[in-house]
């Protein structure tokens, strides 16, 4: 668990030799050798997931939740192929269940996407669909080996420090905040695939190249600028041309990255929940307080301020179960407006039996490297969700209820929040 703190707080994402050069476990080096193990260990038995979180704005897209109400048929989770996070959750206030979903969305297409989504309503597939726009979402980490013991439990045992990410979510605020493709992406547009397929955990340059190519094997050249299709054909010319990206990428690594994330098996943690909330702060200081104060009390807490930063904001963590009235109060004292701030706890098992690979996942192949954008296809989804018949399971409250899904939700009790954008 050090290692894995370590790395939340270096604003790199380390090769094991790195971080055998800086990590010192109690004092002693430790070996590449042993930390390549380790990671391997870690991914296997521990569903380890390191990689480095990038700037949504540099790549021109916008960070959005959606939150649906009266969900009919889920497929339409899963058209709009610009997914980031999903999560069943639960409302404190009325003890409503509704789904939450976040989205990186094209700049461009911010219109096609909210009228997607109001003729979803229509059409029937959903009661209700809000919208909350932020900038990027910053994690806040604190100390996993004082945040967890050796059986397995969540536990709380002190108030961390947890400075270091309040530091850089200050600096990253002081910058000018602008969703827009950025010159790193134009100057270099073989980033976007490159950073895309390192979230979802391929380890090495190798594998990442497989797995571009894998995809779209007759569309990679065109994002490699300088370079024929032949060139690639080469041997090893194409594995070098990446590696020669990702380091170059690594060299300038806050240009296009917020920081590194670390994130292993939550729910095997005991004695562990989800939560999250909207809420309204004085001021942005004071919106950085309370998401201090939350994060204390939290193994993980994610942060998505609002684009303008008037102080209102959306938080999710990961905590130990017994220190969620802590947080609860300090939501009541740091909530300043009129209405209540809307707290949820995530259905885990919810979560769990409706998730598919593609509610949460990003398709680069809709990048065109040609006329550097994004393409957002408003018209084939739309037609895509008019598509979708309700599955007989439906409810006539809205709520889906099809098969399993029903099942589970009766036999567990909701739990708490889970952000994986």
């Amino acid at each position: 668990m050090k290692l894995l703190s370590f790395l939340t707080r270096k604003q790199a994402w380390l090769s094991p030799l790195e971080i055998s050069n800086e990590f010192r476990l109690d004092g002693a080096k430790v070996s590449a050798r042993t930390i390549h193990r380790w990671f391997s260990l870690l991914r296997e038995k521990g569903g380890l997931v390191y990689y480095p979180y990038p700037r949504a704005n540099v790549l021109g897209l916008a960070d959005v939740l959606v939150t649906i109400h009266g969900l009919n048929d889920p497929r339409i989770l899963g058209i709009v192929p610009f997914t980031a996070s999903f999560n069943v959750e639960c409302s404190l206030d009325r003890g409503e269940p509704f789904v939450r979903q976040g989205y990186w969305v094209p700049i461009n297409a911010m219109g096609e996407f909210r009228e997607f989504w109001r003729s979803a309503r229509e059409i029937g597939i959903l009661r209700e669909v809000e919208f909350y726009s932020s900038r990027n979402t910053h994690f806040i980490f604190s100390p996993f080996e004082d945040m967890t013991t050796q059986e397995g439990s969540a536990v709380w045992t002190r108030t961390p420090n947890n400075s270091y990410f309040m530091t850089l979510i200050q600096k990253n605020f002081r910058e000018p905040f602008e969703v827009r493709l950025q010159k790193p992406i134009i100057d270099a547009p073989l980033i976007v695939p490159l950073v895309v397929e390192h979230i979802w955990e391929y380890y090495s340059s190798r594998q990442v190249w497989q797995a571009v190519g894998q995809k779209h094997v007759n569309e990679v050249w065109r994002y490699t600028k300088g370079l024929r299709a032949r060139d690639l054909r080469r041997p090893g010319a194409a594995l070098h041309f990446l590696q020669d990206q990702w380091d170059q990428l690594m060299q300038n690594f806050e240009e296009v990255f917020i920081q590194p994330r670390v994130f292993f098996d939550w729910p095997s943690l005991k004695n562990s929940t989800f939560l999250s909330v909207i809420m309204h702060a004085n001021s942005s200081k004071a919106m950085l307080e309370a998401a201090s104060r939350i994060s204390e009390r939290s193994i993980v807490t994610a942060l998505k301020p609002s684009i303008k930063l008037d102080g209102t904001f959306h938080v999710s963590c990961f905590l130990p179960s017994d220190q969620l009235a802590h947080v609860a109060r300090i939501i009541g004292e740091c909530h300043s407006d009129n209405t209540p701030p809307l707290i949820a706890i995530q259905d885990r098992a919810a979560t769990l039996e409706l998730f598919q690979p593609n509610f949460c996942k990003l398709d680069w192949g809709c990048f065109d490297p040609s006329s550097l954008s994004w393409t957002f296809d408003g018209q084939k989804y739309l037609e895509q969700a008019k598509k979708l018949k309700l599955d007989r399971g439906v409810r006539r409250n809205g709520a889906y209820s099809s098969g399993r899904y029903a099942n589970a939700s009766r036999r567990h009790t909701p739990s708490i929040l889970s952000s994986k954008d």
